[in-house]
């Protein structure tokens, strides 16, 4: 079954996006393609087609249009663009594990589902090396889920609003609307990093907000330790030492 993954971005993100092309080369799902998206000018257009070239056994698209377009309207272009059976949203400032789209695949046919999320997530913070996993079973249903980690049938996608910010929650409220089938996916939140750089769209705070309140609890992450140490050796590029704190202490890693 091909997944399109849909990536947006737009210059000064290269370095962003290096990483992101590189998760998605290394996804264990075989039948993929990445569809990049950008208003840069050819000199990016130039450097992002080079990106694509470092890795050769990828399928990767790329499609340049005129600036002036906003976040929901260029994620509504990728998608016109995708080839798939199934659209994942893949953000070009986040990390994907490689089993990321084994298991969201997984999931969905498994529950005879239209659309299927995360339900947690790692959030970090590169600039001062910590990191939280984040539990989104903690807001009220049926919005109990990371709604940035979207995979669903390229079909029944509603389209994202044209608005700059928010329009990936509009989308789901959408497919919540539509009576779409959706599932769930728990205590996998290791294969989906949330990253905070400072050029994203929302502030520090709305991303710190999200951690306090969702955070996991001592005996809860420390149950979960041993995975995450093993998961998280295996992004490359390498996400580096990350500190998770807790009530009772720290988890170290790297």
């Amino acid at each position: 079954m091909l997944i399109s993954c849909i990536t947006v971005t737009q210059p000064g993100r290269l370095e962003l996006l290096r990483s992101a092309v590189a998760d998605f080369a290394a996804q264990t799902h075989a039948e993929r393609e990445l569809v990049v998206v950008h208003d840069g000018d050819r000199e990016f257009d130039a450097a992002v087609r080079a990106l694509g070239n470092e890795h050769p056994g990828a399928p990767i698209g790329i499609h340049a249009v005129a600036k002036g377009a906003t976040l929901g309207a260029l994620r509504n272009l990728g998608v016109g663009c995708s080839r798939g059976d199934l659209v994942c949203q893949w953000d070009d400032d986040d990390r994907h594990h490689p089993m990321r789209l084994e298991l969201q695949v997984g999931a969905l046919l498994a529950k005879q589902a239209d659309f299927c999320f995360l339900g947690d997530q790692l959030h970090w913070y590169p600039s001062r090396g910590e990191m939280s996993w984040d539990d989104w079973d903690r807001e009220p249903y049926p919005l109990n889920f990371v709604q940035g980690t979207l995979l669903g049938r390229r079909a029944l996608m509603p389209r994202y609003p044209e608005v700059a910010r928010g329009e990936d929650t509009a989308l789901c409220l959408a497919i919540l609307d539509a009576g779409h089938r959706i599932a769930r996916l728990r205590g996998s939140g290791w294969c989906y990093v949330y990253v905070y750089h400072g050029g994203n769209a929302w502030s520090l705070g709305h991303h710190a907000a999200i951690s306090a309140a969702k955070r996991l609890g001592a005996a809860r992450l420390l149950g979960r330790e041993k995975i995450l140490r093993e998961r998280l050796a295996e992004y490359r590029p390498s996400l580096g030492a990350v500190v998770l704190p807790h009530a009772e202490g720290q988890i170290e890693i790297g």
